[in-house]
This record gives C-alpha cells, structure tokens and sequence, in this order.
C-alpha cells in the first residue's frame, strides 16, 4: 500500500473464524477510491483459525490492501489501542466482526469526515441481520442491549456525555484515541468485552472522553451497516448474563464523568442507592411505563434490569472495597 490513506477501517476480533471472511468480502466490495482507505484485523489473541481464516479473505477480496496484527493481551479496548497504534488514517471506522457494511460505508464515512472536523466522533445506522428467529425479548431489547442503532433520518450532534453512537461502526479520529490512550491505564481499567466476559462500557468511555476534550459527537444516518446476530444471544440466560454485564461497565465508566464515584465514601452511597432501587424493584415489579412499552414482555423486561441494577451495585462495592 502506498500514500496514506484518510480512513483506516479497523476489524477487532476474538476467534472469529466463522465470521470475518464476510466482513472483509464486504470491505472487498466498497466503493470508496482504493488510495483513501485502508484495512487492519486486530486478532485479540484467539484460538481458533481466525489468522488462517484472515490471510485468505485478505488475499482474496483485500490483495496489497489489508494486513492482520496479532494483540496479545485481552479485551476489546486493548484491541482498539493496538489499532490507533497500527492506523495511518486520521480516521478509525471501527468494524466487529459480525458487522457487514454497506458497499458505500467508507464513501460515506469519508463525505462526513471531511464534512464535520469538529466532530470527533461519527456513528450511524446499525440494522440487525438475525441470524435464526430470534426471540420475543431479545427483539424488543435489541435497539438498548445488541447495539442496534435507528436513531432517524436526520443527523444531528449528541449533546449529553454519555450520549453516542453504537460502537458498532463507530468512526473516530485516530487523534482523540490518541489522547485517550494518553491514560495509559484506561484499558485496563475499561477493558471492555474479552473472551467470554459480557464486561461493556468501552464504547461510552469513547464518547465520554470525546465530550470532555470538547469534540462534538454526531449521528449520520447514512452510514450503514448491518449486525449480524444469532437467536442464541436472544435467549432470556445470554440476556441475564448481557445485562448484568451491561450493569458492571456503569460501574466502571463512572469516575469518568462523576467526580463523587471517585472518593470511596460516596461511591459507597452511590452503590446503596442502587441496592435501594433493586429492592424496591423487587417489591413493586415492572413499572407502569415499562407495561405500556413492552406490554405482555414487561416482566421479563424489568428482571433484565434488575440483573443490570445488581451488576452495577455489586461491581461499585468491589471498586470501593478493592
């Protein structure tokens, strides 16, 4: 590859060789210029054949633009820091391996990229693709615990901290990953989802930071792409183990925007709010805005967010008694 490309297109994946051959047959289809883009596989220390399986969809659908780098140490924010280390671009656009872009994701991730420089970080339309029926409550939850993303046909800019797109093809200027690698520690600390752990959080503490190093942060519904998800990850038992998952990465994200979560005596009263809440959730079931919501599916909807609620209870008292 020659000249340096606007956008690197990063894949992160951990044992995806039943999946990445088709991310990359559609990077191989993109109808960007070949010379503004360019692609890299962070492999964060799988086991299975995904290096094998890489090589040979590169060399297939990527030949002389694309190239896999091996991460040894777990968890997709350790994953994203190898990849803003590896990328040439001024530009991220952050695949898993299980997202299929649109053949025009890079050519409209290039138009809003040079469109909005102020922007430090650019998401769009994510769709679900199930793979196999998927359940009633896995539906209904998708948009909230499966990062699908439909937020309207008109762009606009997050304005609270914590507001942001789905990480799923999630666009970022290689200079604020830059900064927020700054922290050396982040990583660590937010190491968001490694091997079998349902740990999130990685993709708010890229926005947070995005906010408070005053970058705006955009929707751009043309940017389009799809998640591919299997009905296994619908079942009530995944949702149980995604939510509580979901709960403890809230846990963790706070001390970035709450100066209280910081000083152990009032991260210890943050965490008996939340047990306060959980019982009274207990007691009282789903609420009246959750039964006109999700109707019949209300109280398996409000035992999620139970399990969500303990996970982020339970995760705060380990950071204090740590």
């Amino acid at each position: 590859m020659s000249g340096t490309p606007e956008i690197s297109v990063c894949i992160c994946t951990y044992n995806g060789a039943q999946r990445i051959g088709e991310v990359i047959a559609a990077l191989g289809a993109q109808q960007a210029p070949r010379e503004a883009w360019e692609t890299i596989v962070i492999d964060n220390a799988s086991n299975d054949d995904t290096p094998a399986v890489v090589e040979a969809a590169i060399n297939r659908h990527l030949p002389g633009r694309g190239r896999c780098v091996r991460e040894m140490k777990p968890g997709l924010m350790q994953a994203r820091r190898r990849a803003t280390a590896e990328a040439r671009g001024a530009a991220i656009a952050f695949l898993d391996d299980d997202n299929i872009p649109a053949p025009d994701f890079v050519a409209r991730a290039l138009e809003v990229v040079r469109g909005h420089p102020e922007a430090g970080i650019i998401g769009g339309r994510v769709y679900a693709d199930w793979i196999g029926e998927p359940s009633a409550l896995g539906r209904a939850v998708a948009d909230f615990a499966l990062a699908i993303c439909d937020r309207g046909d008109h762009p606009f800019a997050y304005e609270e901290v914590t507001g942001g797109p789905a990480g799923a093809g999630m666009i970022v200027r290689r200079a604020l990953m830059q900064q927020i690698f700054e922290d050396t520690e982040l990583a660590d600390r937010i190491s968001g989802r490694a091997g079998a752990s349902l740990i999130s959080g990685e993709d708010t503490a890229i926005v947070i930071r995005a906010h408070q190093l005053g970058y705006t942060v955009r929707y751009e519904p043309s940017v389009v792409l799809a998640h591919r998800i299997p009905a296994s990850r619908t079942t009530r038992e995944y949702l149980v183990r995604l939510y509580e998952g979901i709960g403890r990465g809230q846990a963790l994200l706070r001390p970035l925007f709450d100066p209280k979560a910081r000083r152990p005596l009032l991260a210890l009263l943050i965490a008996f709010k939340d047990v306060a809440r959980w019982l009274r959730g207990r007691v009282a079931g789903p609420s009246r805005t959750l039964r006109e919501q999700f109707g019949t599916l209300a109280g398996e909807v409000h035992d999620l967010q139970q399990r969500q609620l303990y996970g982020r209870f339970s995760q705060t008292l380990r950071e204090v008694f740590r």
